[in-house]
């Protein structure tokens, strides 16, 4: 059983709310939920075998008709076997979320909905020390965010832009720090991703290809050359992390920085000049061709 006491937070501050027990996610009731029977005389009564009637804990069972009443307050002490089953039987209600902030799959408020509508529900959890817990997290995360930030080379944190979508090679590094600051404060996951990341120079790559348009965009597909990447720049990434496409990453790799050839590459292209000198000296010596600089 959980050591924890549940608060519920209205955000309707009078209203009564009603709820009866409801279902678990295969439709089926909760196992401490049983029907009931009504007498003539209207008195109620569960529908038990013998042996949850000999069960010790009957006396935790449901009615699935049962009235469990919430109000702005309304607590549930889930060391309570009682309170824990008439708080899972009701937690899953549209009513109901697990914080005053909770979203739906579509990023839409469940309380308070979008610009088109009310959102659906009215109630939410209020766990003691969950909203400061919280606080102290998010903080922790823009101080350590900071923390890479102030530690990054002037052009780390210009790298970092770029991978925000933000092109500042121009502005002043106190410009750029202020925007990574900025953006730290309103989500320090996405700084902290940046610089933990290890795909962090194949994301780097992929934008510096589409701005040479090596990487192009056609039909609704990335492409290099006769090469389908894929449909979206994550899609991408996964293909040139496969060790199959190497060959195709360091040809994109090497038409994106020329500059940045492997040195291995050099030494290759050295090497065979120096091959064709030896077969040209070779073949002069053969034919009797006097070699540059000799004398007859």
């Amino acid at each position: 059983m959980e050591n924890q006491v549940i608060t519920l937070r209205c955000v309707y501050k009078i209203k009564e709310y009603h709820f009866q027990p409801g279902k678990m996610p295969n439709g089926a009731n909760f196992p401490f939920v049983k029907p009931v029977k009504y007498d003539q005389y209207g008195n109620a009564e569960m529908i038990m075998s013998d042996a949850e009637r000999n069960d010790p804990n009957s006396q935790y069972f449901l009615a699935e008709d049962e009235d469990i009443v919430v109000t702005e307050g309304t607590t549930f002490d889930l060391s309570d076997p009682l309170q824990y089953n008439k708080w899972l039987a009701i937690r899953n209600s549209d009513l109901i979320v697990p914080t005053r902030d909770a979203r739906d799959n579509k990023g839409n408020f469940f309380i308070d909905g979008d610009k088109k509508r009310y959102g659906i529900a009215e109630l939410y959890v209020d766990v003691p020390g969950a909203s400061s817990a919280k606080t102290v997290s998010k903080k922790k995360k823009i101080t350590e965010a900071w923390t890479y930030i102030e530690n990054d080379s002037q052009y780390g944190r210009l790298t970092k832009c770029k991978l925000l979508g933000r092109y500042m090679e121009n502005a002043p590094d106190t410009d750029v720090q202020e925007y990574l600051y900025r953006e730290a404060e309103r989500t320090p996951d996405k700084i902290i991703e940046l610089y933990t990341s290890g795909d962090m120079a194949l994301k780097l790559l992929i934008i510096d290809a589409k701005a040479k348009a090596i990487i192009i965009r056609k039909d609704g597909m990335f492409q290099y050359a006769d090469n389908i990447l894929g449909a979206t720049e994550d899609a991408v990434l996964l293909f040139l992390k496969m060790p199959a496409n190497k060959r195709v990453l360091d040809a994109i790799k090497f038409e994106t920085y020329p500059e940045y050839a492997p040195v291995k590459n050099l030494e290759d292209k050295i090497d065979k000049v120096d091959e064709d000198v030896e077969k040209v000296i070779e073949a002069s010596k053969a034919d009797g061709t006097p070699k540059r600089g000799s004398k007859k």
